[in-house]
């Protein structure tokens, strides 16, 4: 912990407070803490000085802002009096008068604050980079003399190892003075070069400056000119601009009318193909409705002329049927009969053409063998008419009896 600082909290802030000033140092308080552990330690007196020049510097600063307070506090309480003499308004306006005095000392504060954060923090990047090359250079020297004298003692070598090597730490001390010296003499030739240069242009300012506030006029003037056509091309692009939304909006709508007329004659159009389908089936219906009603006017009027006959008539009738039926179905197996009786000969006769033997040919009628006996032109007229037409006259009293 720093000197001077506290975990106690504060009346209204539950942050470690600076005991002096009783106000928040909380950045300021890490940063400082971080310096008393990394800094001190180390022996780093001079930045540790700084380090402490700053953290007072910090404690007035507080120390006066209390003061300030504590004083605005007092005219607060003497001129309550006088405050409740003034109207609302100028109240509001007492307000924010104040509160613009504080954002502005916050604001302020705030400035400083990173100020001197940025000191602390540049402090102690230096310091860290002087740390680090201490100890490269306590590193090297441990490496490179001490334990080679640790090994060798009392040797002549080891004394000149040493020697040899303050030797070249003075060396590079002498070439880093004087490349520092080369520097700061160039920086203060450039330094003296600007300073020249800065009070030529200050000596040609003050000859040029009534040139240059005629000539700022004129651009001025021109300025406003192109600024005055610049705001009339504007007024003009917004004129447009509302134009062409307007003329979008009406596009959209004219858009969306067009499919809503095109959903709107497709759906006339299926209605009007339903309205035709419809048509057709009423025109089809009263035609089937005309035709039924002739059909039963055909039929009461069949009804009102019918008469019923005789039941004699009647069973004479459907005997007579009865007998055609029993007729129909004699005639029926005969035609059979005749039909299987010409396939039998239409065999019979292609067996006859098939054999060849003309001499004593057989054929077989409705189960019995029959001999035909005859000349060969017999054969040869039964030939030419068919095989059918001249048989014995036995064979023809058998097809006659079939």
């Amino acid at each position: 912990m720093m000197p001077g600082c506290s975990n106690s909290p504060h009346p209204s802030l539950s942050r470690p407070v600076c005991i002096h000033t009783q106000i928040p140092l909380a950045k300021c308080t890490l940063f400082l803490c971080y310096l008393n552990t990394n800094l001190l330690s180390l022996g780093i007196y001079e930045n540790a000085a700084a380090v402490g020049q700053c953290w007072f510097g910090i404690c007035i600063v507080a120390q006066l802002l209390q003061t300030r307070s504590r004083s605005r506090s007092r005219l607060r309480s003497s001129s309550s009096a006088y405050f409740a003499a003034l109207t609302v308004e100028q109240k509001c306006e007492l307000a924010e008068r104040e509160l613009l005095d504080v954002k502005s000392d916050i604001q302020k504060m705030e400035e400083d604050s990173e100020k001197t954060l940025n000191d602390l923090e540049a402090v102690i990047q230096e310091a860290d980079a002087w740390w680090a090359d201490v100890k490269k250079v306590v590193s090297d020297f441990e490496e490179d003399i001490v334990s080679t004298i640790s090994n060798e003692k009392g040797s002549i070598t080891a004394s000149e190892k040493l020697l040899r090597y303050l030797e070249e730490k003075n060396h590079q001390r002498d070439l880093m003075r004087q490349k520092l010296r080369l520097e700061s003499n160039f920086l203060r030739s450039y330094k003296k070069k600007l300073q020249q240069q800065l009070r030529q242009k200050e000596q040609v300012g003050d000859m040029l400056h009534e040139v240059h506030a005629e000539l700022l006029q004129v651009k001025k003037a021109q300025y406003e000119e192109e600024i005055d056509e610049k705001n009339k091309e504007l007024q003009q692009l917004k004129l447009a601009l509302e134009k062409i939304q307007i003329l979008n909006f009406w596009k959209k709508k004219l858009h969306n009318a067009i499919e809503t007329s095109t959903v709107l004659m497709k759906d006339i159009s299926q209605r009007k193909e339903m309205l035709e389908k419809v048509e057709r089936n009423t025109a089809f219906v009263k035609e089937q409705h005309a035709k039924e009603e002739r059909l039963i006017g055909w039929l009461q009027k069949q009804l009102s002329d019918y008469r019923t006959p005789p039941v004699m008539n009647y069973m004479q009738t459907m005997i007579a049927v009865a007998d055609l039926e029993k007729s129909i179905k004699a005639w029926e197996r005969k035609v059979a009969i005749a039909e299987m009786t010409l396939q039998s000969h239409h065999r019979a006769w292609n067996q006859v053409k098939m054999s060849g033997n003309l001499h004593l040919p057989c054929v077989m009628l409705q189960g019995k063998q029959w001999k035909l006996q005859g000349e060969p032109a017999l054969w040869g007229n039964v030939l030419s008419n068919g095989g059918t037409s001249r048989f014995h006259p036995s064979l023809e009293k058998s097809q006659g009896s079939a």
